[in-house]
């Protein structure tokens, strides 16, 4: 068979029994290929591992971008605190030094009221 003799309908009809051996699973043995079906099975392996990897990398990847996100929130919630703290610090030696000077002013025992 030359290359002037196929036609599409040939064509079509060769492709059309590929797929029928493929369904089969008689492509490998028609292509004589039977000798290497090891190969090709590692082969089949290794393209399944990388895929898995590949999956497997990008959901940790995912997993460190929530983190990121969640450990600035906790920066910021941290030096809210550290300034909580220092602020309190402050306040006791301003309320040191207004007893020192014998003011009657102090600090609020209790939280203000919110008005509505």
């Amino acid at each position: 068979m030359s290359w002037k003799d196929l036609t599409w309908k040939s064509l079509m009809k060769g492709l059309g029994n590929s797929l029928i051996a493929i369904a089969r699973g008689e492509f490998l043995m028609r292509l004589r290929v039977e000798r290497f079906f090891p190969h090709i099975l590692y082969l089949f392996f290794l393209v399944w591992l990388m895929i898995w990897i590949g999956i497997k990398s990008e959901s940790t990847q995912l997993q460190v971008e929530r983190n990121k996100t969640v450990l600035s929130d906790m920066k910021i919630y941290h030096a809210q605190k550290t300034v909580e703290m220092m602020s309190m610090n402050r306040m006791s030696k301003l309320e040191d030094l207004l007893q020192e000077k014998g003011s009657e002013v102090t600090f609020p025992e209790k939280p203000a009221d919110k008005l509505k």
